[in-house]
């Protein structure tokens, strides 16, 4: 691994045996994120003795909202609380391991050498790892960090011989909901009895859950999710994550800008047709 990215194995195993046993790997951008976003994935796989989870967090989280217990602390003072929050949660979540790649969110956001060396990391992760399934953030939503770390996964997928690629990317809703996606776009993972012990794993970010309720707003759209999901027929579940599949747009023929904003013209075109009956 590159300088500065430090890899966390909660059970003791060598790294090289823990990257190899992963079948979901989880690429974010901040600490918190994994237990947050990919929440759905995260607990299932806690729960699955064939799964194991692997996740990375590309960035340090310095620039991130305080809580008021954290306010004091300079950047290396809070990144160093922020890791260890990380550390713990992994540890609590029974993650095959967790890696902390500790970027600035400029090295992820900016094109330039910086961004290349992120990409560069994810790719050798992905090798190393070999999962089936590879999770990160919705190509829509609202924090430029976010899709700026989905953009570079989708980068270094698309640098992989096919054999090596995935079977499956999924983009999970955080700073906007998913519920509008086309239905032939969605995955959902049914997180019923679990949210309680998905939200038991965010509360080790502590440094964030003052200023911010996470722990609050999540399991609320999670129970929303579940409620709206088919207006025609009764609840199949409480809790439901929500994600957007991407696989689409790991191929290197393809172009993921186009692929994406076709997701959304296609519900622009659902939207219109029904308005069409009336007018």
């Amino acid at each position: 691994m590159p300088p500065g990215v430090t890899i966390h194995v909660p059970d003791g195993a060598p790294d090289g045996v823990a990257l190899s046993r992963a079948t979901d790997l989880g690429v974010v951008a901040h600490p918190d994120d994994l237990e947050l976003l990919l929440a759905g994935p995260l607990v299932a796989c806690g729960n699955d003795p064939l799964r194991s989870f692997v996740g990375v967090v590309v960035t340090n989280g310095a620039g991130s909202v305080r809580s008021a217990g954290h306010a004091d602390l300079d950047d290396t003072g809070f990144v160093a609380v922020r890791a260890a929050e990380q550390r713990r949660a992994a540890d609590a979540a029974g993650m095959g391991a967790v890696v902390l790649v500790g970027r600035p969110s400029d090295d992820v956001r900016t094109p330039g050498p910086a961004r290349d060396d992120v990409v560069a990391t994810i790719t050798a992760l992905v090798r190393a790892t070999q999962p089936t399934t590879v999770h990160t953030h919705d190509p829509a939503d609202a924090h430029t960090t976010h899709v700026a770390v989905t953009a570079a996964v989708i980068d270094a997928l698309r640098q992989l011989p096919r054999a090596d690629q995935p079977a499956q990317v999924l983009g999970w809703e955080g700073w906007r909901s998913l519920s509008w996606l086309p239905d032939d776009h969605r995955h959902h993972e049914d997180l019923s009895g679990r949210a309680a012990q998905a939200m038991d794993l965010a509360r080790h970010h502590a440094s964030q859950l003052g200023p911010k309720r996470y722990d609050e707003a999540v399991p609320g759209r999670w129970r929303a999710n579940a409620t709206f999901m088919n207006p025609r027929g009764t609840d199949e579940a409480t809790d439901v994550a929500l994600a957007w599949d991407l696989t689409a747009a790991i191929d290197p023929a393809s172009d993921p800008a186009a692929i994406f904003g076709g997701t959304l013209q296609q519900f622009t075109t659902e939207v219109t047709a029904r308005w069409s009956t009336w007018w």
